[in-house]
């Protein structure tokens, strides 16, 4: 199995070392074509949270446009983050804040660096990162909250590397546009602090043209309890479904999604726990009805298999 806080994070986390062609601001684009129709979100109340906006880019006709882009989220002392809210103009596929280690080297804020290039090569391949995926959204409107209690300590002057994948499939450049609202409540209203764990199988292989069931065993280290769960596949996923391995309860069903575009989001109340030695057994149906074998990979032609977890150990 993988963590994907060291393993698959580090496929998805941009690299340092990137390609000078591949950096571009927002100076050099020509934006005159973009809709006016596009409304902004609100910005959360002073104390309440903070914004992050990243301003129109174009996607070019027929293309997946992924890019990374270090923000700064504006707080000069810890806060504890609450939830987050998502709101883009059309045509995302997804959007993946991820924090930074405390070792990684900073890329340069407020500069998309490509992933891919409009003539399909990879701009980039990248290096290993430490931070974790914080919060994902799937769409275009798109808000999240962990359960009342819960928060996730975020250190001052924190930023953010904004992972945003945009598809295309028109004859003509359309633009992008995203604001995310990042909200937080006072220390004294936390009862725990939360981290949040990405847990995928090792590889993905989906035979072309037939039906595949995946089935991964993820056995916890320490005792761990687990307020919330999601999942992260892509199209050709038909339902996604998650077990207890191990204990008094192995085998128990505990997680059912099967549209992959809003997948469901599972809060246990009370919190599941599982012991040391116990786990999770996701269990992934897919439909590869393409006449290519798919493989794990970030666009949507391409295929995932996550379990996100938020919890804390004992």
């Amino acid at each position: 199995m993988k963590n994907l806080k060291y393993s698959v994070l580090s496929l998805l986390l941009a690299s340092i070392v990137l390609l000078q062609s591949c950096e571009k601001t927002f100076d050099s684009y020509d934006l005159s074509e973009i809709s006016a129709d596009f409304v902004p979100l609100a910005k959360p109340a002073t104390g309440k949270g903070y914004q992050m906006h990243i301003e129109p880019f174009p996607v070019q006709k027929n293309f997946e446009r992924e890019f990374y882009m270090r923000k700064a989220l504006g707080n000069t002392e810890e806060v504890f983050m609450t939830g987050f809210e998502m709101k883009a103009r059309s045509g995302t596929h997804h959007m993946i804040a991820y924090s930074f280690g405390a070792n990684d080297k900073l890329p340069v804020e407020n500069v998309m660096f490509d992933q891919n290039m409009p003539n399909n090569s990879i701009a980039f391949r990248s290096g290993a990162g430490t931070g974790g995926a914080l919060f994902q959204s799937p769409q275009a409107n798109y808000k999240f909250n962990v359960p009342d209690g819960y928060a996730i300590s975020i250190p001052a002057n924190a930023s953010f590397l904004m992972n945003s994948h945009y598809f295309n499939k028109t004859d003509k450049t359309r633009f992008g546009e995203i604001f995310v609202n990042y909200y937080t409540k006072p220390k004294a209203e936390v009862k725990q602090v939360l981290e949040v764990e990405y847990l995928s199988p090792d590889e993905i292989i989906l035979p072309a043209g037939q039906k595949t069931t995946m089935v991964t065993d993820f056995i916890m280290e320490k005792e761990t309890v687990i307020p919330l769960m999601l999942s992260h596949y892509h199209k050709r996923g038909e339902l996604f479904e998650v077990y207890i391995k191990g204990g008094a309860r192995d085998g128990e069903k505990i997680y059912t999604s099967d549209f992959y575009e809003d997948p469901k989001v599972k809060v246990f109340n009370p919190a599941l726990v599982l012991k040391k030695g116990e786990g999770l057994t996701s269990k992934v149906t897919y439909n590869n009805t393409t006449n290519r074998s798919l493989t794990f990979g970030v666009t949507s032609e391409d295929e995932m298999n996550i379990v996100i977890i938020f919890k804390h150990t004992r």
